[in-house]
């Protein structure tokens, strides 16, 4: 029995990443790439999507990060290049790699999704802000970032700049403002106060 697209991309994405993702990336891993699929299908079905539409925000969840084994600024694109010259190679319909190419696209920072889909998977890819987890993986981030950069950042700055983000971010699908809304409010005045203490 031929094994489904979700599973062949699984497998593929997951052997990209194992053999290729570059040490400075701390948070863009597998285990990142691993809680978005698992969150874009708790969101998806929470939206009551079709199984098909399901098959098409797991495949973009796999492959929306797999650019940053090539680079960080502008990886969509190359994540799209990567999902599109797999999807084809096995024969994965036309249309549905469009929509793929779609979501993929979506979750550049500053998300504009079009779509119940590109929401979805905009909500997924940042569904960290409303977990109690989030303080671990912004630690992650910070060290990324400080990698790519080349120097540590202070407290005071990364406080800052997680503010900020947080403070622009929204969540778009019913069921993320539902979930993830009460744990960020929270997650974001536990920044504040932490700013408003180092700045005592």
């Amino acid at each position: 029995m031929q094994k489904s697209f979700v599973i062949q991309v699984q497998e593929h994405v997951l052997a990209l990443l194992t053999s290729r993702t570059p040490f400075q990336n701390y948070y863009h891993d597998v285990a990142h790439t691993k809680e978005v699929v698992a969150a874009a299908t708790e969101i998806g079905k929470g939206e009551q999507l079709n199984d098909g539409e399901l098959e098409i925000i797991q495949i973009a969840a796999w492959f929306h990060d797999a650019g940053y084994i090539e680079k960080t600024l502008g990886h969509e694109k190359i994540s799209e290049r990567i999902a599109k010259d797999f999807l084809n190679s096995v024969k994965y319909p036309s249309v549905k790699i469009q929509k793929v190419s779609s979501c993929i696209k979506s979750t550049k920072v500053p998300q504009k999704p079009k779509n119940k889909l590109e929401k979805i998977i905009c909500d997924a890819d940042l569904s960290h802000l409303g977990l109690v987890t989030f303080f671990e993986r912004n630690d992650k981030y910070r060290i990324e970032f400080e990698n790519y950069l080349g120097q540590k950042m202070d407290d005071e700055k990364w406080l800052k700049k997680s503010i900020s983000f947080m403070k622009r971010h929204r969540f778009f699908t019913k069921y993320a403002l539902k979930n993830y809304s009460a744990q960020k409010k929270l997650n974001l005045q536990i920044l504040q106060s932490q700013l408003k203490l180092l700045s005592h």
